[in-house]
């Protein structure tokens, strides 16, 4: 069966996949909400470890969730702290720490971890690969979506074309008779 080459058609079909593609951006926008309490659980045991008493204490790394410009970043990095030139205090300066897999950061990244920090991060980033992984499905989605928006476009260019070639036709042919 032909489909209609009606522009009502092709307007369902584009609206179909801009569909798609504003709901895989709602998705990420998810999985920007899901991992907050990851990130939020890391940081609540780092604030309780602030004391003095704490052995290992300060605790060195930290995590952050973002979404920026349609990308989903969910990264570690780690903290030097330097005493004030006035002695009170310290500065911290944060060193962000590559990720050296393609969804989880490798064990050695942590390598300077203090013993109550080290479970915390594995939990962590046990929990933020799994959202890496979920975000990359829904990345590849909207990879397949604008290649369809693309062949649809090039499907309809075609179609007219086709329907041109036809009236070209039949015109000679209605002389003749």
């Amino acid at each position: 069966m032909t489909p209609k080459r009606g522009d009502a058609y092709w307007m369902l079909r584009r609206q179909f996949l801009a569909a798609i593609h504003q709901q895989a951006n709602v998705e990420q926008a998810r999985y920007r909400y899901l991992a907050q309490p990851l990130c939020d659980h890391f940081w609540s045991h780092n604030i309780a470890h602030r004391t003095d008493s704490t052995p290992g204490y300060p605790g060195h790394y930290g995590c952050r969730v973002r979404l920026r410009k349609r990308k989903l970043e969910l990264s570690w990095y780690y903290n030097r702290f330097v005493p004030k030139k006035s002695g009170e205090g310290r500065s911290v300066f944060s060193e962000y720490i590559r990720k050296e897999g393609r969804f989880r950061y490798h064990k050695p990244a942590f390598t300077r971890a203090q013993d109550w920090e080290q479970p915390l991060i594995m939990e962590t980033e046990a929990g933020l690969e799994m959202l890496r992984r979920l975000n990359a499905n829904q990345a590849e989605l909207c990879r397949v979506v604008r290649k369809s928006e693309r062949l649809l476009k090039d499907l309809e260019e075609h179609l007219g074309g086709l329907k041109e070639a036809a009236r070209g036709s039949e015109s000679p042919s209605s002389e003749e008779g």
